[in-house]
């Protein structure tokens, strides 16, 4: 790539990457060998997790297995009460044992999670220093740095997640900058992280664990580049690349922050089936298939497509790779959507008949055709991710209706049209060199850091404003120290506040925005005001005698936002072909196929609307093109 642009690597500033090294260690069972030094009585918390069943139906569930092998989980006397005052003293000789046992053991990486660390760190900071000296080859992480958050099994899991990846992080960036100063590059290395920020090396190193969902961050913000830049502030990111297909939701130009995500599922769309990571992260859901996705008939002689993939090797059978097993992306060239003598702008050739051919073994025990079997899979991809679409963002009191839709990634742009229509969505965007809207996400991150600190607290009009702003200050202050070192200067640094607050006594809660500056005493209608802004929204109706409390602190500290243009190609010559391939009709569905396919040129942008005689009832169809 650098060959190609003329230029060479003394000569790039920069360098932002994203990679699957912790999502894939995490998932695949390939991390470090790890041990847990914990609280004495709770050696277990890995493996009772919170109690609650994902499915209440099913006798038999499974749960992932522990990061932590029971062996390897000791416990150390100490005791830290729920309000951070100690109870019981540090047994630092039981410390420098536990650690000493791990390593004989072949722990390469520890994991220590103190009851209440995120109230009193003291604790966990001296085991760390003991360890530290004493073993310093070995990679140590502590909870109250991790994620200093209540609930202790998320904060378990988490924390020995980090550990389990850390000693792969560190041989993988070492290499990765070894090779880059053979080349001669001298500029910045950043990694992206989970929640749409860029982070340096030695931050990448301490929490790797926060680059679980890197790449997928990626795509969520170019869409809000796009969004911004065509003139839509609220809009719905669709990405499907060859194995699986993810939304989010960007709204006022803000991508959607989850505080959590689920790793490793036992089953895949199971909400609870997986290992709880506590960190932040883009809410992009997984909602259906991607390019290279299956199509079978199960045992009950339906149309199904995935969960299994033909994967890169060898793809889809209009590859010419060896893949016999019908794809999506084989039905996409069935019916017409792409050009097989005009792949990848013409620098690959696809096969049609090798395509049918995979069909058919479908299409003839339905006794269909293979055109058939090919529209079947294309509806049946589009309707389920479209439900699971909709499903997501109604959950988030949201109106699908409202949105204008990216579509982007191999092959979003053939289907985000079909599922948009689903969803009342009257507007598409497909962005220039869709495929690779990610990596040009990539460009767009500022540096950024985030914080969290449980530190439960009840609200009333006598409003506590000496406790709010000492915490709030402090965790500040350690996201400034962070973007300090990457090099962010002081006047570069923006930082947000939130909190995690929930009506006193209920279970869950919800994140909302606190106000700017100095709290007072004055500050607690303003912040109910926001409260109930959020509530009301998700659930409707505030109970307006209900009291509030503040579960937990949060700020998202961020240097710089990048300023970017894109350029069409200098050259009319260097252009793609704009071309028009007739879509292959369908008897008896004629009415509901689009008519045509347009293959767009890579440096223009491409949008759908809706037309008004549309949503009367009639069916036409307009297609524009739109230079951003």
């Amino acid at each position: 790539m650098v060959r190609a642009a003329d230029i060479a690597f003394a000569d790039l500033s920069e360098i932002v990457h994203g990679t699957t090294l912790v999502t894939n260690a995490v998932i695949e069972r390939k991390g470090a060998a790890v041990g847990l030094i914990t609280t004495e009585g709770f050696r277990d918390i890995l493996e009772i997790g919170t109690e609650q069943r994902y499915d209440i139906y099913d006798l038999t569930l499974s749960f992932p297995e522990p990061l932590v092998e029971r062996s390897r989980r000791l416990e150390v006397a100490e005791r830290v009460d729920a309000d951070g005052a100690v109870i019981i003293a540090l047994d630092e000789l039981a410390v420098l044992r536990a650690a000493e046992a791990l390593k004989k053991g072949g722990c390469e990486a520890i994991a220590i999670c103190f009851m209440h660390s995120y109230r009193n760190p003291a604790h966990e900071r001296r085991a760390r220093d003991i360890i530290v000296k004493a073993m310093p080859e070995l990679s140590v992480s502590i909870s109250s740095e991790v994620v200093a958050e209540i609930s202790e099994y998320q904060r378990f899991v988490t924390t020995c997640a980090n550990a389990y990846v850390q000693p792969l992080m560190d041989r993988y960036l070492r290499r990765f900058e070894g090779e880059l100063e053979k080349l001669g590059f001298k500029g910045d290395f950043r990694l992206m992280h989970s929640a749409g920020g860029l982070v340096s090396l030695e931050t990448a190193r301490a929490f790797p664990i926060r680059l679980l969902e890197s790449g997928p961050a990626g795509g969520a913000l170019a869409t809000a580049w796009f969004g911004k830049n065509a003139g839509h502030d609220n809009v719905i990111a669709f990405d499907m690349g060859g194995t699986t297909a993810k939304a989010c939701l960007i709204e006022d130009g803000k991508i959607d922050i989850a505080s959590y995500l689920e790793a490793g599922r036992v089953h895949r769309f199971k909400n609870g089936s997986g290992l709880p990571i506590k960190s932040p992260v883009v809410d992009m859901i997984e909602i259906g298939a991607g390019g290279g996705s299956i199509a079978s008939i199960d045992g009950v002689g339906l149309l199904q497509v995935g969960p299994h993939s033909a994967g890169s090797e060898p793809g889809p059978a209009c590859y010419g790779r060896g893949g016999l097993k019908p794809t999506v992306t084989d039905a996409s060239v069935a019916l017409g959507y792409y050009d097989p003598t005009f792949f990848l702008g013409g620098r690959m050739t696809l096969d049609l008949d090798a395509a049918e051919k995979a069909l058919g073994t479908i299409a003839k025990p339905l006794n269909i055709s293979s055109v058939e079997a090919a529209w079947g899979i294309h509806q049946v991809v589009s309707e389920s991710m479209a439900s699971a679409a909709r499903i997501h963002l109604v959950e988030k009191g949201k109106d699908p209706r409202g949105y204008s839709m990216i579509g982007f990634g191999g092959a979003g742009p053939a289907f985000a049209a079909k599922v948009a229509r689903i969803l009342g969505v009257s507007e598409v965007i497909i962005p220039p060199a869709s495929g690779a809207a990610s990596a040009f996400g990539f460009l767009t991150a500022p540096l950024s850091f985030d914080i969290v600190r449980s530190h439960p607290i009840a609200l009333s009009k006598d409003l506590d404003a000496v406790t709010l702003n000492g915490v709030l200050d402090e965790i500040s202050e350690e996201g400034r120290v962070q973007l300090r070192s990457a090099g962010v200067a002081d006047t570069d640094i923006l930082v947000e506040r939130s909190a995690d607050m929930r009506l006193v006594g209920q279970l869950h809660e919800i994140n909302v925005p606190l106000p700017a500056g100095r709290l007072d005493a004055g500050a607690y209608e303003d912040i109910r005001k926001a409260f109930d802004a959020v509530y009301s929204a998700r659930y409707t109706r505030v109970p307006s005698e209900a009291k509030l409390e503040i579960l937990s602190f949060r700020i998202s500290a961020s240097g710089a936002v990048p300023q970017l243009t894109v350029r069409q190609a200098a050259s009319k010559a260097a252009r793609p072909r704009l071309a028009r391939a007739p879509a292959r009709p369908i008897s008896a569905m004629a009415s509901s196929m689009p008519a045509f396919m347009t293959v767009m040129p890579c440096s223009r942008a491409f949008s759908w609307k809706a037309p008004r005689s549309s949503r009367s009832g009639n069916r036409r169809r307009s297609f524009r093109r739109a230079t951003r």
